[in-house]
């Protein structure tokens, strides 16, 4: 999978991660952005402040499609979501534990090795 898939499957998934997505690669190389980029400095924290206000619905979908990439078993959809998603969240499971149980099987996984 290229950069401008992962990052269109990612605003398709949430389209109101839409407007944050285009400022951030507006001034960069548009679709074509690094994933590890647009995941880093988009989704992740649109996923930490989700975690931190504690919404359960947006949590259970986010966390629901972070399984879909990892199932995908794609090298570089794998590496951005656990390497930039991630690892970038794991100090958080330490802080609520309850997170862990929001969490597919490949998440659970992927998450072991920053726990």
């Amino acid at each position: 999978m290229k950069s401008k898939e992962l990052n269109k499957l990612l605003v398709e998934s949430f389209p109101n991660l839409n407007e944050e997505y285009v400022e951030e690669t507006s001034w960069q190389e548009g679709d074509d952005t690094g994933s590890h980029t647009v995941y880093g400095d988009v989704f992740t924290p649109y996923l930490t402040g989700c975690i931190e206000e504690n919404k359960q619905m947006e949590m259970v979908q986010a966390f629901e499609y972070v399984e879909k990439i990892l199932e995908l078993q794609d090298e570089y959809a794998v590496d951005v979501v656990t390497f930039s998603v991630l690892e970038s969240i794991a100090y958080l499971f330490k802080e609520k534990k309850d997170l862990y149980n929001l969490l597919g099987v490949k998440t659970k996984e992927s998450i072991k090795e920053f726990l």
